[in-house]
């Protein structure tokens, strides 16, 4: 956690989550167990793309050494083809990043070779180590950060990106007229969706002292990059490490 107290202690904060409409639920409940009031305000959505080149690739699959998934979406989007298909494969090795990843997987009867103990794309391509002659396939959203296929190539990877999905503006979110306390970013995508859907008022935090509070360190960034103060940054960049962040941020305001 990041940042100085601010904001006025109320019996129940009010919190929005900007999370897409799917994810939002289970945030909003744990936010409401941990005794906040969430306030759904979706960003972002997802629009899937073309499935030529993902089906290319799941008809090769014996060409990879390894199969990374860097998020949530991007196993859902890509089993969902599996399933389409009826593909009971043989499977590479498998790297995720992140526990609710693993947790995904595992839906899928999956369990992974690898989880970096960072849960960021970088930390999962430094944790494979030696990649020199290895195959790999990385299906994720079409404009993901490069950072992760630049340290699989620099460590001698063939690297083959499947573009999944794309993160669009959330088209039929309602204008943000509630008053709140808190507004959580869980990826910097949701950060611009944000700041393009309040073009005139996404810098109420700034003015009024508002919370930022951010998944991690690289959707952190991006909300800085738009002149957002972060005031929390979870030490676990999961929801579960966001809500924790939440819960000893207001814990500290009341004392």
């Amino acid at each position: 956690m990041t940042g100085t107290l601010k904001v006025p202690v109320t019996s129940r904060p009010r919190i929005v989550i900007t999370r897409r409409a799917e994810q939002a639920g289970e945030f909003a409940d744990k936010l409401t167990a941990a005794g906040f009031t969430p306030i759904l305000f979706p960003t972002i959505e997802l629009r899937g793309m073309d499935k030529r080149p993902l089906d290319d690739a799941l008809d090769a699959l014996d060409y990879f050494d390894w199969l990374l998934f860097s998020s949530v979406n991007a196993v859902d989007f890509f089993f969902r083809r599996v399933n389409e298909r009826g593909l009971r494969p043989t499977w590479p090795k498998i790297a995720v990043v992140g526990s609710a990843t693993a947790a995904r997987l595992a839906q899928h009867g999956l369990t992974p070779d690898f989880m970096p103990t960072e849960f960021v794309g970088e930390a999962l391509a430094a944790g494979l180590g030696d990649l020199t002659g290895q195959r790999v396939l990385l299906p994720r959203a079409k404009a993901g950060r490069r950072a992760l296929i630049n340290t699989l190539q620099a460590q001698g990877a063939g690297v083959v990106e499947i573009g999944l999905y794309e993160t669009v503006t959330a088209v039929a979110a309602q204008e943000l007229t509630e008053e709140y306390d808190v507004i959580t970013f869980a990826s910097p995508s949701s950060v611009d969706g944000f700041v393009e859907l309040e073009p005139d008022r996404f810098q109420k935090p700034v003015r009024s002292g508002v919370v930022v509070a951010c998944i991690g360190p690289i959707t952190a960034a991006a909300a800085q990059r738009h002149g957002l103060p972060v005031t929390i940054t979870a030490a676990e960049y999961t929801i579960d490490g966001l809500v924790a962040a939440l819960v000893e941020y207001f814990d500290m305001v009341k004392n």
